[in-house]
Formats: structure tokens, sequence, C-alpha cells
């Protein structure tokens, strides 16, 4: 039978996160992805600072640690010393995450596309549907299908439309420090910004972004071109054609991530930091808040705890995702002029490198404590 406690759309980061806290609550879960992988990514690679051990993941997830974060524009460098900052192999995470979901009490199906949720009398959320017309039954219905929004858009917590960011980037020789990561702007980047992660064995991620429409079109013809700047040339040599890309969804900063038993974590409603698109740590800090959410709405028998998860979200996160959220316009808005980005980062001078790694990971919290 498709009975089960909770019915999680997406076996992304969020929901693979989620299972396996259901898992070690034993609660009856189903995770069910569209794609035939769940180890196939747009983008392999993704810096993040993070401390592996508070999500009980080896340091086998670390591609490389990094030292320095380079702040790069047309003129002017800043780099400041980092010792919580990594480049992670999104592949061995994942890896590690589903090798730690108890079997006993989750299932997970792939190429399972979701058709629709359907109600009760009361409002309440009682299963879904695939294009097969295959029915699952939850107690609690989870939205953690990324960016795709399956029932979030539907349910109106997110806009069906929205601005994406998205990005292309080739995994390069590296002629630079393996241990210095960089964020690139400026006119080159038209309206976005560049970044080069470092990894094992004399690899490099390089990477170029943008929200702009226009720009999107041609990102790869425009990352080539990068390629031929003359300070990128001194740190990376391209020797293969294969691209990524992949987009993260610009919205307002949300908060409302429930109605009645239906539960939204990660891109569905647009959890990742806007800073610099750090999503990782972000995401599954929110998918435990959720676990415990949720586990103590089926223990109690009663939906109004998962309240509770917005709750925890909200003291925890949302004052820091505003500022975020204004610094990322300000990036947005800027980083096509060279002379403001070369003044902006002469003015991060007067700034303590503690304070800036705090801006950049989006823990501007942490200043006060």
């Amino acid at each position: 039978m498709n009975n089960f406690d909770v019915v999680i759309i997406g076996g992304g980061t969020a929901g693979l996160m989620l299972a396996r806290e259901l898992g070690n609550f034993k609660r009856k879960t189903l995770v069910l992805d569209r794609k035939d992988n769940l180890l196939e990514f747009s983008f392999n690679t993704l810096g993040s600072f993070i401390n592996v051990d508070d999500f009980d993941l080896s340091k086998d997830v670390i591609a490389q640690k990094i030292s320095d974060l380079v702040f790069q524009s047309k003129r002017v460098k800043r780099e400041i010393p980092t010792n919580n900052l990594f480049v992670l192999d999104k592949k061995k995470v994942h890896e590690e995450l589903i090798e730690a979901i108890d079997n006993q009490y989750v299932t997970i199906k792939t190429n399972i596309h979701i058709k629709t949720i359907l109600k009760d009398t009361l409002g309440n959320f009682t299963s879904i549907k695939d294009k097969n017309n295959v029915e699952y039954f939850g107690n609690i219905i989870v939205d953690a299908s990324g960016t795709n929004g399956v029932i979030s858009k539907n349910v109106g917590l997110r806009e069906k439309k929205v601005q994406l960011a998205t990005g292309v980037e080739y995994n390069v020789e590296y002629l630079g420090d393996p241990n210095k990561m960089y964020l690139l702007s400026g006119k080159d980047y038209q309206g976005g910004y560049g970044w080069i992660f470092p990894l094992k064995n004399k690899r490099a991620i390089i990477g170029f972004g943008t929200f702009n429409d226009a720009v999107v079109k041609k990102l790869k013809p425009q990352l080539n071109k990068v390629l031929e700047l003359p300070l990128i040339k001194k740190l990376v040599k391209k020797d293969n054609d294969n691209v990524e890309g992949g987009s993260i969804p610009i919205t307002p900063v949300l908060e409302k991530f429930v109605i009645k038993n239906l539960v939204c974590v990660g891109d569905s409603v647009s959890q990742v930091n806007p800073i610099v698109g750090e999503g990782y740590k972000f995401i599954f800090e929110a998918a435990i808040m959720a676990s415990k959410a949720i586990n103590k709405s089926l223990e109690k028998d009663n939906i109004e705890f998962l309240n509770e998860y917005e709750l925890e979200w909200k003291n925890r996160f949302s004052e820091n995702y505003k500022r975020s959220k204004k610094a990322q316009e300000k990036v947005f808005k800027y980083t096509n002029n060279d002379f403001v980005m070369d003044f902006a980062l002469l003015s991060m001078r007067i700034r303590s490198n503690e304070r800036i790694i705090r801006s950049v990971s989006g823990e501007y919290g942490l200043e006060n404590k």
C-alpha cells in the first residue's frame, strides 16, 4: 500500500537530508524523484561555509579546503583568510546521505513525475498523484522539489514564475594556489559575477552566473570570453568543452513554508541564502528543523506543531536573509560597473576580515555575539 507517515517530493539536497532525519525518527517515509539517477547534477561542486561534522558528514565530501577567499574586480584584489570555507563534492555529499538513510523506514522511488495534489473537505492534503495516476498517501506531504516548486507554486507559497540566476562552468586545469577561491566582479561579468573553485590534482571549476535574461542566452560564449582575460589566463587553462549549468531562484525572502499538513523545504521556497547563492548549509539546517516539527506533529497527532518549523527558521535566518537580499540587490545593480566595483573592494579595507567573512557567509547575526 502507498500509505506513509511522510511523502517527500524530491530526492535532492533537502529531500535526502529530511529523509535521513525522519528515518532516524523511525517514521515511515517515501521519497519520490523525477530523475532516474539521484547522483546526476547540473553542478558537481559548490563553495560552502560549513562544518560537515554538524551534519554528520565525513571529510570525504570536501573536494578542497580553502585558506583564502579572493575578491577580484578589474583593478583591485582583496584576500581574506578563512578557516571554514570549503569546496564540496556534491556527488559524495549525496552518496553519504543516501547511505545513511534507514531503508527499514524510508523508501526511495525514482522516475516519478508528480501530476497533482489532493485535499479532503477540510483542506488537508491527503495524497499526490503521478502522471500514471498512481496515488501516494501521506499524513504529511513535503515539497522538496527544488526550483520546480511542484507543489509550493500551485498552493501560492511561491510565485509560479520567478526570476532565476543562471550560471555555467567548466572543470579546468588550475595554475593558481590550490587553497585560494576567487569571486570575480566587474563589467566582464555583465551584471553577474564569476568564480574559481579550486579542486585537488591541479584542477578547478571556473564559472560565470547572471540574472540578466539577455545574457543568460549567451552564457557559454560569455564564459569563453572571460577565459581569455589576462588575469584569468594566469589562473586557469581550459582543456575541455564540457560545460555544466543550473539556476537558483531570485525571490523575495520567504517566511511561510507550511499550509495545513503541507511542508516545503529548500529551493521550493527559496531557502538558498541570497548573498552568494550558498545553499547546502542553510537547506540542511532547514531540513533538520522541519524533521523535528514533523516528528512532533506525528507524535502528538496535531499538525499545528508543524508551525514550529516556520518559527525556528524565522528566528534563525529571517533577519540574515533580509540583509543578504539587500546585499544581493546591490551586487546586481553595481557589478556591471568596473569603477564602482573597484571602489567597493577598496572600501572593504575599513572592515575587518572577520566581519567580511560573516557577511559573505550570510551569518550577519554572529557579529553581535
